[in-house]
């Protein structure tokens, strides 16, 4: 059985190009880019930060939307580190004028995710600037997903939902799932994968990590329904994979 026709008709859903947001996930977006030049298996919309769930909806662009999320804390680290070195290695995206006065402020994610809580008025200002104008610190998951209820709406067009935490095995999933060439591997370079070099702060403080949880609590709750519903999807999609594979 070709990989196109074993995906036909799940969930009910038209057999139409899967969506994945780029959300998280850089290698398994580089990996299926390359998948798809080589023209095996599904095909995949890779699609830029910009694009939410919220757009895909409203022009009904694709019937099977795909996504990895990482714990919101983590993830803030991540992405304060990559703009901190504007997107270096695999990217080279300058600051904008408002980045540069908030990284001028802030060299590491403590010291920001810190200052959010500061008794300092101006500190604390400069801070809840600094997390409105770096850019993948604006666009949290409410940028991507929306909310609850979109998510419950859409529930039937979120085909799959990755974890960071379980990037290898996951993508050994969708692999299977896709048709993916055994040729493709996800990039494990630094370059590649886009992973925080040695050197930057990976780490916040107890203050700093409360600071950022209360900071993003509406991404908590997108976060958390998540969760959840990659704990219901994943053992069907397993169950899916092992059939196409027999």
């Amino acid at each position: 059985m070709k990989p196109a026709e074993g995906m036909a008709g799940i969930d009910g859903l038209h057999m139409r190009e899967f969506g994945l947001l780029h959300i998280g996930g850089t290698a398994v977006n580089a990996a299926l880019k390359a998948n798809n030049k080589l023209g095996v298996g599904q095909a995949v919309k890779c699609y830029a930060h910009k694009t939410g769930l919220r757009d895909i909806v409203e022009k009904d662009r694709v019937g099977n939307v795909m996504f990895f999320i990482r714990e919101p804390v983590s993830r803030y680290i991540s992405a304060f580190n990559s703009r901190l070195r504007m997107g270096y290695p695999r990217h080279q995206g300058k600051w904008s004028t408002d980045e540069e006065i908030a990284f001028g402020h802030f060299k590491t994610p403590n010291e920001l995710a810190e200052a959010l809580s500061s008794g300092d008025v101006e500190l604390r200002e400069n801070a809840l600037h600094a997390m409105t104008c770096i850019r993948h610190l604006k666009r949290a998951y409410e940028h991507y997903l929306g909310s609850t209820d979109l998510l419950e709406q859409e529930i039937d067009r979120i085909y799959f939902i990755g974890a960071t935490e379980h990037l290898e095995s996951d993508f050994s999933l969708m692999r299977t799932l896709l048709g993916v060439s055994p040729d493709i591997e996800m990039p494990t370079d630094d370059y590649g994968a886009h992973r925080t070099p040695d050197g930057f702060e990976r780490t916040v403080s107890e203050l700093g990590r409360r600071n950022v949880m209360d900071y993003y609590k509406t991404d908590y709750d997108i976060y958390d329904w998540c969760v959840k519903r990659r704990e219901a999807l994943i053992p069907i999609r397993a169950a899916e994979a092992a059939a196409m594979a027999a």
